[in-house]
């Protein structure tokens, strides 16, 4: 299952949030690998604007509920509350948003394939 969602790190801090995601917690980054999370990606406009894609052994709320159970995870939330534009913890402010499009699967549905032919140079 693949899920993208929204959040918003307050404009303010937007250099600290970078600095934290470039260098993420080793203990973090197992937890996330060993509670299901591949392929996570997050994208940070100018704005704040926080567009996160993962893909999930099962559902998001299942995910985040294994995430809940590891000691790391109530560390890092702790120490990203603070650079949130929303009260809280960061992890419990995504909004998800619904797939609408999704060009492999209409290739796929038409029997073409998924991938362009080699171009000739």
């Amino acid at each position: 299952m693949r899920i993208c969602f929204t959040s918003r790190v307050d404009p303010r801090y937007l250099d600290r949030y970078r600095e934290a995601h470039s260098h993420v917690w080793p203990d973090m980054l197992e937890a996330l690998r060993d509670t299901g999370w591949r392929d996570y990606r997050l994208f940070l406009g100018a704005d704040g604007l926080l567009v996160g894609v993962v893909e999930l052994e099962d559902s998001y709320a299942a995910a985040q509920a294994r995430m809940a159970k590891t000691a790391v995870n109530a560390r890092w939330q702790a120490a990203m509350a603070e650079l949130f534009a929303a009260d809280g913890a960061p992890d419990e402010g995504m909004v998800l948003l619904d797939e609408i499009f999704n060009l492999d699967a209409q290739l796929a549905a038409l029997g073409l394939p998924t991938s362009a032919p080699p171009t000739e140079h």
